[in-house]
């Protein structure tokens, strides 16, 4: 999937309280040869509005803000007053664990491009990415009740819910572990785990074991094996 027309760089500022999740996120995100991400904290964002040279030097150079609204002590609206203030008409989009569709609609109105939940994926987080650059507002499926009051809305594709057995196969599978080993762990046969592969391979559209192992390393699940019985 590419995120932007050739030779075009997507430049993002993540803003988060968090400096080290603010930092990996910047570190994941320009694995994309065509992204260049910032991380920031919010008081450094909205305390530095006096600084006319560092507002030249990296606000006019910014396509899109990554944030948690509610990080801020300030209302969807007043708080997209002061952004246009930082960062001119980059786009910005709602990155939040604030699921409330209040929170979400509000965003909408003040003119966020973009709603998404923390619990998607790097790949989803990539592609609302590329739709925002595109012009298009991007709307996560949870808030989906907010679609008809949306122009131009793309909905963020995500993958069919995995099973635990399938979860299981692919993350073992991404440990290096044969299908022989598996089975002998889960008391199944070689076949019926290569059927569990199979499944959860094609609910993530993943073709291969590399595959498999790019997405485990993207979704966290080479940190720790979790076993269930």
């Amino acid at each position: 999937m590419k995120l932007a027309i050739e030779d075009q760089t997507i430049r993002i500022v993540v803003i988060d309280k968090d400096p080290m999740f603010a930092l990996g996120l910047c570190s994941l995100l320009e694995k994309r040869p065509q992204i260049r991400a910032l991380p920031h904290a919010p008081f450094d964002v909205l305390g530095s509005l006096q600084d006319h040279h560092t507002k030249d030097q990296i606000g006019s150079q910014t396509d899109i803000v990554l944030l948690d609204p509610p990080q801020f002590d300030l209302v969807p609206s007043r708080l997209v007053q002061r952004l246009r203030e930082r960062f001119g008409m980059a786009s910005l989009i709602s990155y939040t664990n604030d699921l409330s569709m209040t929170q979400a609609r509000s965003c909408l109105a003040a003119g966020f491009r973009g709603v998404l939940p923390r619990s998607i994926g790097l790949e989803q987080l990539e592609q609302a990415i590329s739709v925002v650059h595109g012009g298009a507002t991007c709307i996560d499926p949870t808030f989906a009740n907010l679609f008809e009051s949306a122009q131009s809305t793309t909905l963020v594709s995500r993958p069919r819910e995995l099973t635990e057995r399938e979860i299981y196969v692919l993350k073992s599978v991404a440990f290096g572990k044969s299908l022989k080993e598996i089975g002998l762990e889960l008391e199944l046969s070689s076949k019926t785990i290569e059927t569990y592969k199979a499944r959860g391979s094609s609910k993530l559209n993943l073709q291969g074991r590399r595959a498999i192992v790019e997405y485990a390393i993207r979704n966290g699940w080479v940190q720790s094996e979790e076993r269930f019985g």
